[in-house]
C-alpha cells in the first residue's frame, strides 16, 4: 500500500478524529513526532495515552496509530 503524504497539522487532526471515535479527546494525551523513515518507509510516530475516562481499561483504540502509520507519511 502506498502512503498518502500529509503535513503535521493534518496528521494531528486525523489522529484526533480517529481517537474521537473511541472516546472524548479530553481522555487522551497525544504526542506526534517526525523521524527518519523506518524499514516500512514510515517517517513519523505517535504516543497516545488514555489518561482518564471509561476507556482506561479498554484497548479498542490501541490500533489507531499503527493503522494510520500504514496510511500516511509526513511531507
Amino acid at each position: 500500500m502506498r502512503r498518502v503524504a500529509i503535513d503535521m497539522v493534518t496528521l494531528d487532526r486525523r489522529l484526533e478524529e480517529e481517537l474521537a471515535k473511541h472516546a472524548s479527546l479530553k481522555d487522551f494525551k497525544v504526542v506526534l513526532w517526525r523521524l527518519d523513515p523506518d524499514a516500512t518507509g514510515c517517517n513519523w510516530n505517535a504516543r497516545v495515552e488514555c489518561v482518564r475516562g471509561r476507556r482506561l481499561n479498554d484497548c479498542s483504540w490501541w490500533d489507531v496509530v499503527p493503522q494510520m502509520r500504514e496510511r500516511f507519511k509526513l511531507i
